[in-house]
């Protein structure tokens, strides 16, 4: 069910079904788990904190349709962005993505920041300064690694308060504005600025990038 999904942190889905049709009921497959290689969840942040997220999830086609799944999403966006001035999040599209494991559901949204994507799907985001995260009450780890596995040195986050950092408890793979320094034991790097972060077992995600 959607629950299981937002528990294992993939809260947009969740939010929009749950909040939508209580009828529903689908089995889901955890983000980044058991899919293809191309097919899995990505948050991708700019410079500027806006957030795209692409969203691959099974689908079955016995409970419901993708025009209702985009139609429930459409209500809860509006529901949201009637807060505000300016809209705060869009849906960009839905689509069904066939596959010889099965049909999977591909939806893509965009956020203006990170605290819309944290309001609205329940899950926390942060993406920001050292300084600005520990003034928000974030703990920043001190037992983040290197590609190596290394950990940075003790004074390391006092001398680089002004270096970003990532820390969500979602489970998507992240592509990040800068390179990734540092980061989460079990996360896996796929690019400079790319990690998969379904295999971290700490409660958080965090990912310590380079000036």
């Amino acid at each position: 069910m959607f629950l299981n999904s937002y528990r294992a942190g993939t809260g947009a889905f969740n939010k929009i079904v749950m909040a939508g049709s209580m009828g529903f009921i689908i089995a889901l497959t955890m983000c980044g788990c058991g899919q293809e290689k191309e097919k899995v969840s990505t948050m991708t942040i700019d410079q500027e904190g806006k957030i795209s997220y692409v969203i691959y999830e099974s689908f079955d086609r016995e409970y419901y349709s993708v025009d209702e799944l985009s139609g429930m999403a459409e209500d809860e966006i509006a529901e949201y962005n009637s807060e505000y001035i300016s809209e705060k999040i869009t849906l960009e599209g839905t689509e069904l993505v066939e596959r010889e494991k099965g049909p999977m559901v591909k939806m893509v949204m965009t956020y203006d920041s990170y605290q819309d994507f944290s309001n609205f799907n329940q899950e926390s985001l942060f993406f920001g300064t050292i300084k600005e995260a520990r003034e928000q009450g974030y703990n920043v780890s001190t037992s983040l690694v290197d590609s190596k596995g290394d950990r940075f040195p003790d004074s390391f986050l006092e001398d680089h308060e002004d270096q970003h950092i990532v820390i969500t408890n979602d489970r998507a793979n992240i592509i990040t504005p800068y390179n990734i320094e540092y980061m989460s034991n079990g996360a896996k790097l796929k690019g400079k600025k790319e990690a998969d972060v379904s295999a971290i077992t700490a409660d958080t995600v965090q990912l310590l990038l380079s000036k």
